[in-house]
């Protein structure tokens, strides 16, 4: 392609020889002639003046007056997410499992397959399960009884979904996740044992929702586990029984949500969270890594640390902590100083 079919598609501006020709991309620092690459941030700038990349993908926000040498460039409102268009459009993704119905897999006849699938090795389907058109399971798939699964969607290997659970359209679930599995409910017994309780619910994915590997969405005691539209679950992930998701909500590694939490939309969720049970968390609320959440959360407002406080009210308390040696020595000195004083005082009483 050439900068200006680039430009053309990304809706971007040329700065520069629109006609030169483009092979693949790269990162900014490693570039080479030939190659595209973007800046979105800042902060590497600094790059543009040494980089040897043809051209270079940039925001039309961006102040590039200091700089005396610069590639072609191309001008755009959001560059890094120009520049994922143009990654997609350059390395188009291999067929990785073939069109068709391999005959390793096991399909009984009340479970329907719609057109243009491709249903890979060893895949093996329940009864009455229903697949929409042009969606792709991989090798080694197991789908239970009842479970409905929409358009366009793409399963990876060795992906578990359980009875009756349902996945909307163009939903994408990445290797070794389990969707589906029973809740983590038990009822102690006076003997100390304890009596596993039924759980009798599905889960539910929603259109656009992407699962990444490894990760566990449990199904409901009674009802629906849900993760709602265009929300994205990264590795490691524990979503445990009658939890819901809001839209486009995005669930860092090694999070977890205890059960029947509610997560508004849009809401940001960063690594190693932890999310107490029977709680809601608001919308637009972002939690930062590694914080532990154990009560609800008001919209737009962002919280860290453990237990998670409100993100202004949490730095003063860290302030605070750091001056908690010298504030010891201040306090036993003035313990001191009105000991003195208290001596004092009574020997004039005397």
């Amino acid at each position: 392609m050439t900068i200006r079919e680039i430009a053309l598609l990304i809706d971007g501006e040329v700065i520069g020889d629109e006609n030169i020709h483009i092979t693949s991309v790269a990162k900014i620092e490693e570039a080479k002639s030939g190659e595209i690459s973007f800046v979105a941030n800042p902060h590497y700038e600094k790059f543009l003046e040494a980089t040897a990349a043809s051209a270079v993908i940039v925001n039309r926000s961006a102040d590039l007056s200091k700089h005396s040498k610069l590639p072609a460039l191309i001008k755009v409102g959001d560059a890094y997410a120009s520049f994922v268009i143009v990654l997609q459009k350059m390395n188009p993704q291999p067929e990785l499992v073939l069109p068709g119905i391999h005959p390793t897999a096991l399909i009984p006849p009340s479970t329907t397959i719609g057109k243009n699938c491709a249903i890979g090795p060893y895949v093996v389907f329940g009864e009455r399960c229903s697949v929409g058109n042009n969606t792709k399971i991989f090798p080694g798939t197991i789908i239970g009884n009842s479970v409905r699964i929409g358009n366009d969607c793409l399963i990876y290997g060795n992906v578990t979904i359980r009875e009756a659970c349902f996945l909307g359209n163009r939903v994408i679930i990445q290797s070794g996740t389990v969707i589906g599995a029973d809740g983590f409910g038990f009822v102690p017994k006076k003997d100390g044992s304890y009596m596993k309780i039924p759980q009798l619910g599905i889960v539910v994915l929603e259109d656009d929702v992407e699962i990444q590997a490894n990760t566990c969405i449990d199904r409901a005691t009674m009802g629906e586990t849900r993760i709602k539209r265009g929300t994205k679950i990264d590795n490691l992930v524990q979503i445990a029984h009658n939890v819901v998701v809001g839209e486009d909500t995005v669930i860092a590694g090694t999070a977890g949500v205890a059960g029947s939490t509610k997560i508004g939309n849009r809401v940001m969720i960063g690594g190693n969270a932890a999310v107490t049970g029977h709680i809601t968390v608001a919308d637009r609320v972002n939690i930062a890594g590694h914080s532990g959440v154990t009560r609800s959360l008001e919209e737009g407002k962002t919280y860290f640390g453990y237990p998670a406080k409100e993100a202004g009210r949490g730095r003063r308390i860290e302030g605070a902590l750091r001056q908690l040696p010298e504030l010891l020595w201040t306090i036993r000195d003035l313990e001191e100083r009105i000991k003195k004083l208290e001596e004092q005082i009574a020997s004039v009483k005397k």
